[in-house]
């Protein structure tokens, strides 16, 4: 990833010509320098406008910590890059508090600094996709046109084995139409579902139209598997699995071809009624996938109380596994976890080839990710079909 202009921020100016340098090495346009958090405030709000920021947290006037949250109050679009002496635990922490102030850091690297983690963390910044536009309020008459009139779009993101490379499957992802070209941002809509109580008929109009393009999808020689994602609420309504069974069959997709990913944020929460739902999903031939796993605060007799087939790692840990000591120590626990309840692991915003190889040396099953494929509409999630492998580097095919 390219950087035009990184503002620079520590109280050391040794360290500040040094870390310069570095950057500007490593592909950076320009470099603006500030020995505190007030100096960088001040510059920030008088128009300067980096697309990196990389700050120090131990600074004698308006530290880290405190940078952060002004950060987070002036909604900065930029990447942030935290690099301190501090305590790793300490700089994770601050990282954390970054990603729940909705700040888009990229890292953190503990000093001292060194030209080969700084490349690493610039060049895993997540790409950005631009197929729909941000968080704009959901239309409630944009939300019928999806539910009853064809507005309702499945885009496709292939999930690849670890072991070959191949394409095993896909995720089918919601995209709601807004014109020809253009697609909303399916969350808010999402939510609007939820608390309208129009979910349930979102999701079946879903099933139907992917069903009518994977009944045609191949992997080598056999039917396609594919995910679709439900609301936990669903959970709660005992004729669901009848429904979504019937939306599937009826346009000519086997429940057997299909993984259901429920959250794991809301995996407390589920009681006997879910439990009923996702047993009948799972007599009906539904594989049932824990997605998000990490993000929530389930534990182990609660995982295993649910019929799941599948567990799926958020990309919040995998994105991070080289630079988040608990990230690393959370993908592999939950690879272990996984392994002991038999259960297939899915891992989910692969972006680099190191990271790839990583997570394939852990026993992962199958990855999803920017390395391999984007979300893409049906007819470009064709060609990629046709091709059946990703293009992974370094990576013996089997």
């Amino acid at each position: 990833m390219t950087y035009g202009l990184a503002l620079l921020i520590d109280d050391d100016p040794v360290f500040r010509a040094l870390t310069e340098d570095m950057l500007l090495d490593a592909g950076v346009g320009a470099v603006e320098m500030a020995e505190n958090g007030l100096e960088a405030l001040a510059r920030l709000d008088g128009g300067l406008a980096p697309d990196l920021l990389v700050c120090d947290l131990n600074m004698p006037a308006h530290d880290g910590v405190s940078l952060i949250r002004s950060l987070a109050e002036r909604n900065f679009p930029g990447k942030v890059l935290i690099i301190s002496g501090e305590a790793s635990a300490v700089i994770e922490a601050v990282a954390n508090l970054a990603r729940m102030q909705n700040l888009n850091i990229i890292g953190s690297i503990r000093k001292p600094l060194s030209m080969d983690a700084l490349t690493d963390v610039l060049n895993r910044a997540v790409p950005v996709q631009k197929r729909y536009g941000g968080f704009a309020p959901a239309q409630p008459a944009l939300l019928d046109a999806a539910i009853d009139r064809g507005a309702l779009h499945p885009f496709f993101q292939a999930k690849v084995c670890m072991k070959t490379g191949r394409i095993a499957g896909a995720e089918a992802l919601a995209r709601i139409a807004v014109t020809q070209n253009e697609f909303a941002n399916p969350v808010p809509y999402i939510e609007l579902a939820e608390s309208t109580n129009k979910i349930d008929e979102l999701t079946l109009s879903l099933s139907r139209v992917v069903a009518h393009h994977v009944k045609r999808y191949f992997v080598h020689g056999n039917p396609m598997p594919v995910s679709i994602n439900i609301s936990p609420l669903s959970l709660a309504r005992r004729d669901f699995p009848d429904q979504i069974a019937a939306a599937l069959e009826t346009n000519g997709l086997s429940p057997a071809q299909v993984t259901l990913e429920v959250t794991e944020t809301r995996l407390m929460e589920y009681g006997p009624d879910a439990l009923e739902t996702m047993t009948r999903m799972r007599i009906k031939g539904f594989g049932l996938s824990v997605d998000d796993f990490g993000t929530g605060y389930s534990n182990i007799d609660r995982l295993r109380m649910f019929p799941f087939t599948e567990l799926k790692i958020d990309q919040t840990f995998t994105r991070n596994v080289f630079t988040d000591n608990f990230a690393r120590a959370a993908v592999e626990t939950s690879v272990r976890l996984a392994k002991e309840l038999g259960l297939k692991i899915v891992a989910e915003g692969i972006e680099t080839p190191e990271m790839w190889h990583y997570l394939a040396g852990l026993g992962i099953d199958e990855g999803q990710g920017y390395l391999m494929a984007y979300p893409l509409a049906p007819p470009d999630f064709v060609e990629l079909l046709a091709r059946g492998i990703a293009p992974i580097q370094g990576l013996k095919r089997a």
